[in-house]
């Protein structure tokens, strides 16, 4: 077995400042993503509040401006001038109380520990990565990924080299299904241990669910590509026969004939929606609406080219049980002509169509409920 070659001081300096500005890059890019999707963490923190934060620790802090007043943080720090308790200390103690919690499986309380240490305030970098890193081990045992990353994205801050950090931050990708976060992460560790077992595994793991998720958006596009084909014939089909389409309840407003599927609906809960059959002919779902007796009837397949009486018939027919709310039977006067199509009554310049229902309001003829609705119209 060849021996690792192990990195002079000047390589790992090297490497060490490529993985700052590896996580800084990777930062801005959270924050740019962030920013347009207004996401945060499972502890109401974005990613900028992440690095205002960070920007504000005494550890990062290289020079003070005494003619603005001290942050909170700062403050701080000046007063533990005047205490007797160390911060680096303290920060140790809640460290060790959580390693002790943690290894009972008391993630909740072990994380309140380690929050507490890093509330401390200590200027000791790599002591703050430790505490990030293991707050970050106890929040992925919880299932809290998205604040288990954050984490692991505060410690690399504090030592970009910071191995257990690194490994985290990949397997909280991959349970997040981020698979190039994920790789982007196992990469980084790589170029600090090449035969990482674990790294190596997550990254052959996360590059395989990469290509089925790629695999599976093709697919998908290419079924969206194949519906909004679908979507534009019928709409060309609709437009040529010269049927106006609205969607909103400005039913006066339809200037410009729709270029998508938002304006067929379904209106119905049924989900029934409009279609073109083999023969080139529209089926419609069509909303029957009764004032007089508060009710409707809903036609799911109306074809364009049936007339109102093909349907009517079945409702009010001689031969049909007349519904329960028709007492006087009058629903077999039938108040549109015969010889209506639906196709004709749609063609009509004043008929809308919405949200690719047609309606029509049916009142019985000669009735004196009729009289009194057309008096109010």
């Amino acid at each position: 077995m060849s021996k690792k070659k192990s990195m002079t001081d000047e390589e790992r300096t090297a490497l060490v400042q490529r993985l700052q500005d590896d996580i800084e890059d990777f930062v801005a890019e959270r924050s740019k993503k962030a920013q347009e999707t207004g996401a945060v963490g499972d502890d109401g923190k974005s990613v900028d509040d992440i690095i205002q934060e960070l920007q504000n620790h005494p550890a990062f802090l290289k020079e003070v401006d005494w003619s603005k007043p001290l942050s909170p943080e700062m403050e701080a720090l000046m007063a533990i001038k005047y205490e007797s308790e160390n911060p680096k200390a303290r920060a140790e103690s809640y460290r060790e109380e959580g390693n002790e919690l943690f290894k009972k499986k008391d993630y909740r309380t072990a994380i309140a520990n380690y929050t507490e240490g890093i509330k401390s305030k200590s200027p000791d970098r790599l002591q703050n990565a430790v505490l990030y890193t293991n707050r970050a081990a106890a929040h992925y045992h919880l299932g809290n990924y998205r604040s288990a990353f954050n984490d692991c994205i505060y410690a690399r801050k504090f030592k970009p080299d910071h191995m257990k950090a690194i490994i985290r931050g990949a397997l909280c990708s991959d349970k997040m299904n981020k698979h190039a976060d994920t790789i982007s992460w196992c990469k980084a560790g790589l170029m600090l241990d090449s035969e990482n077992k674990e790294l190596l595994e997550i990254k052959l793991k996360a590059e395989k669910a990469k290509r089925l998720q790629e695999r599976d958006e093709r697919k998908q596009a290419f079924k969206d590509r194949k519906e909004d084909e679908a979507t534009l014939k019928l709409l060309n089909v609709i437009k040529d026969r010269k049927i106006q389409l609205v969607s909103s309840t400005n039913r006066r407003n339809c200037s410009s004939f729709p270029k998508s599927a938002d304006q067929l609906g379904p209106l119905h809960p049924s989900g029934a929606s409009v279609r073109l059959d083999e023969k080139g002919c529209l089926h419609w779902p069509v909303l029957l609406l009764y004032p007089e007796y508060a009710q409707t009837d809903f036609i799911q397949n109306f074809c364009e080219n049936s007339t109102f009486e093909d349907h009517l018939v079945q409702m009010f027919g001689p031969d049909t049980e007349p519904p329960p709310w028709d007492i006087e039977h009058e629903g077999s006067l039938y108040p549109v002509s015969k010889y209506n199509t639906l196709l004709e009554v749609l063609q009509h310049k004043r008929y809308k169509v919405f949200r690719g229902t047609p309606s029509f309001i049916v009142i019985p003829m000669d009735s004196q409920f009729q009289q009194e609705f057309l008096q109010k119209i």
